[in-house]
């Protein structure tokens, strides 16, 4: 919370002091020079993290802002899967709109330097989801506008089918490395069965 603080108090104290010692001194000199030492020096105190520290927390604010983008246009098809009057395909879209938040959220807990990425490639895939799904709503609405609107129709279900199923794959590769750890827990806490003496 510091850290976002430390700015705009930085930017407050050097004008406090910019407008102090120019209206104490007269120095156009002095008084820029002071507020900009001034707010060098408030701004270190409330931002106490490394270089390495900031670039993290910059690299997560980024995947944060990807993860947010893509969602929002997550929940923009999911809008527009209501309309659509194929059952599949609707409850293909719907899938994909479940599993999508999913793999973020699992992507965050197990491999958080990939979120960037992963958002990115998947924001990419759901723009381009959110334009097909549109377009098969208006060849549902108004087929007689295209040639053979029923083998268009077809097209668009099996592409929407394929991304729910490039979803729910993408999240069990992320859950591939819970499952080893899964597997050593459970070898762990459930020992070989000894040899019965006889």
């Amino acid at each position: 919370m510091r850290r976002k603080l430390a700015a705009p108090v930085a930017l407050a104290a050097a004008v406090a002091v910019f407008t102090g010692v120019f209206a104490g001194s007269g120095s156009f000199l002095w008084a820029p020079l002071l507020a900009v030492a001034a707010a060098l020096g408030t701004y270190l105190m409330l931002d106490d993290r490394s270089p390495a520290q900031a670039q993290g927390d910059d690299y997560h604010d980024e995947a944060r802002v990807k993860v947010e983008e893509a969602l929002r246009v997550l929940r923009g098809v999911e809008r527009l899967s209501r309309e659509v009057h194929a059952p599949a395909a609707r409850a293909a879209l719907q899938s994909a709109c479940h599993y999508v938040p999913e793999l973020f959220d699992r992507v965050r807990t197990a491999a958080p330097n990939s979120l960037y990425s992963t958002a990115s490639q998947i924001g990419g895939h759901l723009t381009s989801l959110d334009g097909a799904v549109r377009q098969y709503l208006d060849i549902q609405r108004k087929p007689v506008l295209y040639t053979d609107p029923e083998a268009l129709k077809r097209s668009g279900e099996l592409a929407f089918d394929r991304f729910a199923a490039f979803a729910l794959d993408s999240v069990r590769l992320v859950n591939q490395g819970d499952i080893a750890q899964y597997r050593a827990n459970l070898d762990t806490v459930a020992p070989p069965k000894l040899p019965e003496l006889g």
